[in-house]
């Protein structure tokens, strides 16, 4: 295939911008229409292209936040919410909310929902009050964690919060301040998934899960405890959620991350091998002092009714039979 400097140049000023390439002239776009034919290329959304090769090493969420950049470097009054300003603020990594362009408009531009765009209207008097992200008018992180809250199921609108608290970028208190002043349908809704968020979970499948263990009528767990090695008081293990019941049990639950063992950068000692057996290593000493270990996968937690059934199982207390459902 000939080469295309000109293509080549601008894929690599684009790449180098962290953005998608558009064609700008018709010549242009049946240029990238081409090379998307031959595999060259790939469209990744309306008018916005790749290079096939570069984009295959992004993940998920950087894929979604360079379709975003580019959106606001081709409509800079566009001002973004929900869940894509959640993104953009690095509170919303669920590859579930990445199909969807979240825009916020007043009710002169209001338009209909269609294709992957949503239009959300936002109040006269915080058009101007956006927050750039990265290059992004996105909505403030007040405004988007009380949007996400609102409008999203508890474990979801959870875990946006618990994420904004886990980075430190605001605290519950003005979380909740401003859940209670912002206009907008579902405050209670917010408020609870703001003042229920535990503050202590190290990801957003840990958040989701514990939510989901509270919406499911259990006793919240504690999160993150640390247990002692039996066999060599100097080491220390962190568990993702763990009850000592009334009746003296102690009971663990913990989340399997796929990602330690398939992501190298993770592997202990760069290998695979070692990390597998460091993690055997480590759930024998914690069921030497636990009564009962519960392992469960996201899809289980999501699904529900499988890890329900693992922890009634291992009898962790419930408060009541389960919350009543968000409508």
């Amino acid at each position: 295939m000939r080469t295309n400097p000109a293509l080549t140049a601008r894929c690599e000023e684009s790449e180098s911008q962290r953005l998608c390439i558009w064609g700008r002239t018709r010549s242009e776009q049946q240029v990238l229409s081409r090379r998307t034919a031959t595999g060259e290329m790939t469209r990744v959304a309306d008018g916005c292209y790749a290079r096939a090769d570069q984009w295959s090493r992004l993940d998920p969420v950087e894929r979604y936040r360079r379709i975003v950049r580019t959106m606001a470097a081709l409509h800079p009054d566009w001002i973004f919410g929900d869940m894509t300003a959640a993104a953009m603020h690095g509170i919303n990594d669920s590859i579930r909310y990445l199909d969807e362009i979240h825009l916020m408009t007043d009710r002169r531009r209001h338009s209909r929902d269609h294709g992957r765009l949503r239009y959300h209207l936002l109040p006269d008097d915080e058009l101007h009050g956006y927050q750039v992200v990265d290059g992004v008018r996105t909505t403030p992180i007040g405004r988007t964690v009380f949007d996400c809250a609102r409008r999203l199921d508890f474990p979801d609108g959870l875990s946006v919060a618990e994420a904004a608290l886990r980075q430190g970028l605001m605290t519950r208190e003005r979380m909740m301040d401003l859940c209670r002043e912002l206009p907008g349908y579902r405050r209670d809704k917010a408020l609870r998934a703001v003042r229920l968020a535990p503050a202590g979970t190290e990801n957003g499948g840990e958040a989701y899960s514990y939510a989901v263990m509270l919406d499911e009528g259990f006793v919240p767990p504690l999160v993150q405890e640390e247990i002692i090695d039996p066999l060599d008081l100097s080491r220390r293990y962190r568990v993702d959620f763990s009850w000592h019941t009334e009746d003296g049990r102690f009971i663990v639950a913990e989340l399997d991350g796929r990602a330690k063992y398939t992501d190298p950068e993770m592997f202990r000692n760069g290998s695979l091998s070692e990390t597998i057996i460091a993690e055997k290593e480590r759930e024998e000493r914690i069921r030497l002092v636990a009564d009962e270990v519960v392992r469960f996968s996201f899809s289980e937690a999501y699904r529900r009714h499988v890890l329900v059934a693992k922890l009634e199982a291992a009898r962790v207390p419930r408060v009541q039979a389960s919350w009543t459902r968000d409508s």
